[in-house]
């Protein structure tokens, strides 16, 4: 049979046309390691004798497994069936296999979009990582040198000793990103190591900026949300500043389905975008003017006698009594000597009492807390006050949002916002799907909270078809982060140790609820107090603001007082100081301000693209001072290419994993190994396996064994490869074995039927989850899985009326920080994005585009070829003609910050005065490699410094510091 390059069939093919979609059809994989297989030569030539061939043959293969996509995108999961022959992956499909879950609602099928229907592509494209390489010319030059697996690790243990032993393990940084969300592999095998060594891992959620701040400053936690299925219960969705038919493919058919159903539709975002074209109603909203048009509608339906005051009164904090003096809370400290700083009053509307508002339950139990009115108290010093409900001071800020004041902000005419509101008032079930581009503004929590508070005025929350829409995956237990024994015997020590903690944190408030005690089991691991016996006390995650701050060159850009909100009273350090010395972040400015990083690790993800001002920040303040630059990823990405090593993952269809999973759709997916991996890549669990003995044996021949971080906490390498492999119950090549380990504890805990295992779900691909899992962002849904029904979240604290874990347990509105009152936010207000940038005419928004999750598929060339290719900024022709600019033509993007080139799109669905970038696009597509993160400021918001008040405290995802990127001040300019 005779034999032929990739390269060289490639070009004849295209020559008769067999390449242009098929272009890895027609070679048979031969093992590269195998004697004689020259490395050019990996592919065996088939003689098809014309494209009819290649056509029929693609409909034969040698197996079928199951398959899907380990990214982070919305919801994902989704199950498809995954077609091999001859060793290489010959095509993929839906594997539309989901269930009816209840009577009479739509089932999910099919789950899938064009991304992962060509995902192969990217397994075999031209950005593929095969081997481990080593930088041989300058960071980003794009010289390398090919070494081996053992050379890479031992350079990546000297490098880590080096800083263990000269600086400390805090000075080892590592970041995961959104490119690999596996559960068995993935990010998760890094993170565990950092934890046995002391490393200083960062906040996924300040690094993505993918945290609802404003809903968890009022529910006291963001991860919960409805399934998508139970979308269809709605009688009103509000798809607020989301793009659906863009960023939930496989979830849209819901709200097409939903509204033939007879669900009313609303579309409300600053530009046309291709979802609003199948609303019932599109409200084209000036960018970050949405808490204005929300507020706008409270007024109407308080001053209109339409609030749900049942609701309200149980539900919210708008009952309890606000001191007229300091408009703080009236708490029981103010009145008894030794009374509880926590312990709030209630108005009693029958007796004109003032009383204790329960702690422990939100049942009224016959009683009826006033919404309106105000009474005087004595204060234990003898003096008096007059105290309010919170709902009249709300009733009065509100006052102010009048539908012609509203219709100036937000550029929406007033009879819209009437019937929008009346719409509101009148619906029996509303959900608002507002996705993750209203938390990227820098008001972005006060439009959050201004949005929930309409929906509790009228009692849409805790019901089917109800709430708002934020995250929800911990429902399969993370075992490879957790346990130091395998099986049953680790699973019971680590459940031993989890009742002691427990059993210590009632034993200081036994009011708290089961969600406030994982909350606080989580506080105890970020802070350093550990709750696995073998594993030690490192924080599990920390604020990334800090390091940003520090060492990345953000303080800076962060004091820049044109760029933040007009209202701070103070500078940015002055708050920063302030946060410090009270002690609110104690444990978790890691490294500290006088450490300098010294190792960077990157998994599945890319910081330089990521990182708003990214490149431009951490490039000139951070990169100049790491010593070793490590990124592990199945591509080579933008800050792979500026890396020192670069390690190659196993790809989604190379090994057994499992997408992260998520109530969204709240089933868990399986991914078998269809195929060996490319070249010498490796799942990501038997990387940072070697890696772990390569530094346990270098750790030894140095005498290093033994350490503390500038905490004071200890650490032991002495077994280091032991301790990860749990004794060595799971070695580097027994990935399958963690996934069978991590299935059984999910099925200990309730959250997966009875007897399931890895061959069960081998079996069927998907199974449907029965619980919420064993940890807090699980319990944080707050309600019962049952069968043959929807999930609705909240329906504890709404039924069984379960306290909230807020400050006030309950959801609040009314937040009395010191430092919230000296804004002015301690209730909802519209407040413009301040001028990002600098002072210049054009507010850049951004989003996912359509062709990627995240930077996976950037260059995919299928899917380059259903659109136009390239970055481009879309620009209404009123703006573009007023600069002398072209459709098509490169123009230059800047502000004060940076610049960066792209072409343009024309658009009359974007409004003038705005331009849209969708990010993703690496930073080599561009020009000079800037991108549109290039001309981001990435300035976060001084409030969410804030802590020492009930639920303001940090815990893992939760009350972090998240950089913003819309409505960001540019200019555009014509090249000359």
């Amino acid at each position: 049979m005779p034999r032929l390059s990739r390269r060289n069939f490639l070009k004849g093919a295209a020559g008769v046309g067999v390449g242009l979609t098929l272009t890895r059809l027609g070679f048979r994989y031969i093992d590269p390691s195998l004697p004689g297989a020259a490395e050019e030569e990996i592919f065996r030539y088939y003689a098809y004798a014309s494209w009819e061939d290649l056509y029929r043959e693609k409909w034969t293969w040698d197996k079928v497994t199951w398959g899907t996509h380990l990214v982070d995108c919305y919801p994902g999961g989704c199950s498809f069936r995954v077609y091999t022959k001859d060793g290489i992956v010959w095509r993929e499909e839906q594997a539309g296999v989901y269930p009816q879950i209840e009577d009479g609602v739509p089932d999910m099928n099919p789950r899938g979009c064009q991304k992962g229907s060509c995902f192969s592509e990217v397994m075999y494209g031209a950005e593929r990582l095969k081997y481990p390489l080593k930088r041989t010319g300058e960071r980003g030059e794009g010289k390398w040198q090919r070494i081996t697996w053992d050379e890479a690790f031992a350079e990546i243990a000297d490098a880590t000793l080096e800083a263990i032993d000269e600086d400390g393990p805090e000075t080892i940084i590592y970041e995961f990103g959104s490119g690999n969300g596996g559960s068995v592999n993935g990010s998760a095998p890094a993170w565990r190591l950092m934890r046995l060594i002391g490393g200083t891992t960062l906040d996924s959620n300040g690094l993505t900026s993918d945290y609802n701040v404003g809903l968890y400053q009022t529910f006291g936690k963001f991860n919960f949300c409805s399934s998508i299925d139970d979308w269809y219960h709605s009688d009103l969705l509000l798809v607020w500043h989301m793009n659906p038919l863009y960023t939930r493919i496989p979830s849209a058919h819901y709200i097409a389905e939903a509204r033939y159903h007879g669900t009313d539709i609303v579309s409300i975002a600053p530009d046309y975008n291709a979802s609003s074209i199948h609303a019932d109603l599109f409200v084209p909203v000036n960018p970050g003017t949405d808490a204005a048009l929300a507020l706008a509608m409270c007024k109407i339906i308080v001053e209109e006698g339409l609030v749900n005051e049942e609701f309200v009164r149980e539900q919210t904090d708008l009952s309890l009594l606000v001191r007229a003096d300091t408009q703080r809370f009236l708490r029981e400290e103010d009145l008894e000597e030794d009374g509880r700083e926590d312990q709030l009053y209630w108005l009693d509307e029958k007796t004109g009492d003032v009383v204790k508002a329960p702690r422990g339950s939100l049942d009224l139990e016959g009683r009826a807390p006033a919404l309106n009115g105000s009474t005087e108290v004595t204060l234990r010093d003898g003096a008096t006050v007059q105290v309010r409900p919170a709902f009249e001071i709300m009733r009065e800020r509100i006052s102010e949002y009048t539908v012609e004041r509203a219709a100036e902000i937000t550029g929406i005419r007033p009879g819209i916002i009437r019937n929008l509101a009346k719409k509101v008032a009148k619906a029996k079930a509303i959900h608002i799907l507002q996705g993750f581009s209203v938390c990227k503004y820098y008001h972005g929590d006060l439009m959050e909270r201004a949005m929930a508070l309409l929906l509790a005025l009228t009692g849409n929350f805790g019901r089917k078809g109800t709430g708002m829409r934020g995250w929800n995956s911990a429902q399969l237990v993370a075992s490879n982060l957790l346990k130091t024994k395998p099986g049953l015997e680790g699973f019971l020590q680590f459940a031993r140790n989890a009742r002691e903690t427990e059993k210590r944190i009632l034993d200081e408030d036994d009011t708290r609820t089961e969600e406030m005690v994982l909350i606080e089991t989580e506080r105890l691991e970020v802070r350093g107090e550990t709750v696995a016996e073998g594993i030690p006390a490192t924080p599990l995650m920390v604020p990334p603001a800090f390091y940003w701050y520090h060492h990345a060159g953000y303080r800076e850009v962060w004091n820049n007082p044109d760029w933040n909100d007009p209202g701070m009273k103070r500078t940015f350090d002055d708050y920063m100081d302030e946060a410090m010395e009270r002690g609110w972040w104690d444990g978790l400015v890691r490294p500290a301000a006088d450490k300098t990083p010294r190792v960077y690790l990157g998994v599945a993800g890319s910081t330089l693209r990521r990182t708003r001002g990214g490149f431009k920040q951490l490039l000139k303040h951070t990169w100049p001072n790491y010593k070793l630059i490590v990124s592990c990823d199945i591509r080579m990405s933008s800050t792979a290419a500026f890396s020192d090593i670069v390690l190659p993952a196993a790809g989604f269809y190379e090994k057994v994993d499992f997408r992260f999973p998520t109530a969204h759709t709240n089933f868990l997916t399986f991914t078998d190994k269809a195929v060996e991996p490319v070249g010498e890549a490796k799942p990501e669990w038997e990387i940072f396996a070697l890696l772990a003995r390569k530094i346990e044996d270098q750790a030894k021949a140095r005498g290093i064994e033994r350490y503390e971080d500038d905490s004071g906490r200890a650490y032991d390498l002495h077994d280091l490869y032991g301790t990860f492999t749990m004794g060595g119950a799971i070695k580097e090549h027994e990935g399958e074995k963690l996934a069978d380990e991590m299935v059984k504890d999910t099925v200990r805990v309730g959250a997966l039927p009875e007897k399931t295992d890895l061959k069960k779900v081998r079996e069927e691909g998907i199974i449907r989850f029965t619980g919420l899992g064993a940890d807090a962002v699980g319990v944080g849904l707050a309600t019962d899985i049952r069968p043959g029904e929807t999930i609705s979240p909240l329906k504890w604290h709404v039924e069984r009326k379960v306290p909230y874990p807020t400050y006030t347990r309950r959801i609040q509105f009314y937040i009395d920080h010191d430092w919230f009152l000296e804004a002015g936010e301690e209730l909802p207000v519209h407040k413009p994005p301040p001028k990002m940038g600098g002072d210049f005419p054009l507010n850049m928004m951004s989003g996912h585009q359509r062709w990627s999750i995240h930077s996976t598929n950037v260059i995919n060339q299928t899917l380059l070829r259903t659109h136009r290719g390239h970055p481009l900024v879309i620009m209404n022709p009123i703006d573009a003609e007023a600069r002398g600019v072209k459709d098509g033509e490169e123009v230059r993007i800047f502000n004060d910050f940076e610049e960066f080139h792209i072409r343009t799109k024309f658009s009359s669905a974007t409004q003038p005065g705005t331009v849209i970038v969708y990010h993703a696009w690496e930073p080599y597509q561009h020009r000079n490699w800037k991108s549109y993160d290039n001309v981001v400021p990435g300035m976060i918001k001084w409030l969410h410094l804030a802590g020492g008040y009930g639920h303001l405290n940090y815990w893992r995802w939760n009350w972090v510091q998240q950089q913003v990127d819309r409505a960001v001040r540019v200019e555009v300019e014509k090249m000359t």
